[in-house]
């Protein structure tokens, strides 16, 4: 049986970071899912597959509940996260068919690719500088955001991460924003590229019979608490990021992806 204490508790822990770092929460969900769909009875061969689907099913619900309390607090960027938002769906959607979906994407080959992801983002957030102030982004603004949507929409696909650890880290360091804005921007573009992914997850056949409550690649016994923790840690997360500086959430975030990568090199090795 699933143990459903650790999927709640997985579910709040993504929800916080959602609010807190605009990231999505999918850096804790792939933790807790590989686990959790094994003993459901995944077969290793579509484990990838069902752990990243299931992970953007509990990103979708967690930057919904962080964009719903940014636009209660006017803290929202409708034109810069569409500019975002509508190319990351586009290009998550393409990877997810043409290389997420095929037989040899394994979950050793997954987890290569994320270890080498976080590392990226690690060193992205070192050089990171500090801004305090929005800058002028008149100069190629559309063409510069629109790069940042296809880059955290492509690594959403391939990671199940929401692609937020790539969004912020290109908001902030190649368009100058500062981490509280550029944090609300990716969470935006996180639910629009998130609701893609799962649409298509919901319908997509996996090539095996499905498990009971199973809908394509989401299987409902796993999702239904993720998502009752995410509800609850998102509330936590958007207060707590009010309170904290810049520099506190880099570096939590900081904390965070280093657990991930130890995690995951002690599963390759």
């Amino acid at each position: 049986m699933i143990d459903l204490f650790w999927l709640v508790m997985a579910g709040i822990g993504g929800g916080i970071l959602a609010g807190l770092l605009g990231v999505g929460g999918g850096i804790i969900y792939v933790l807790v899912l590989p686990y959790a769909l094994i003993k459901a009875g995944v077969s290793n061969e579509l484990l990838v597959q069902f752990t990243i689907a299931n992970s953007i099913f509990g990103v979708l619900f967690a930057s919904l509940a962080s964009n719903i309390l940014n636009i209660r607090n006017h803290d929202f960027y409708p034109r810069e996260s569409l500019w975002v938002g509508l190319p990351g769906a586009f290009f998550s959607i393409l990877v997810l068919a043409t290389i997420v979906s095929s037989s040899w994407y394994s979950i050793t080959f997954f987890y290569v690719l994320l270890i080498l992801f976080l590392l990226f983002m690690l060193i992205s957030l070192y050089f990171q500088k500090s801004e305090n102030q929005r800058k002028d982004l008149s100069k190629n603004k559309e063409a510069r955001l629109g790069f940042a949507g296809i880059v955290g929409g492509s690594l959403a696909s391939l990671t199940g991460l929401g692609g937020g650890a790539a969004v912020v880290p290109i908001l902030t360091t190649q368009l100058h924003l500062d981490i509280k804005m550029a944090r609300s921007i990716s969470l935006a573009m996180i639910f629009i590229t998130s609701l893609a992914l799962t649409a298509f997850n919901l319908f997509t056949y996996p090539g095996e019979p499905p498990l009971p409550y199973q809908s394509g690649y989401i299987y409902f016994p796993v999702v239904i608490p993720l998502t009752m923790g995410v509800l609850i840690g998102s509330l936590i997360g958007n207060g707590l990021g009010r309170f904290f500086s810049s520099a506190t959430i880099k570096i939590l975030f900081s904390i965070l992806i280093i657990v991930v990568i130890i995690e995951k090199l002690i599963y390759l090795l």
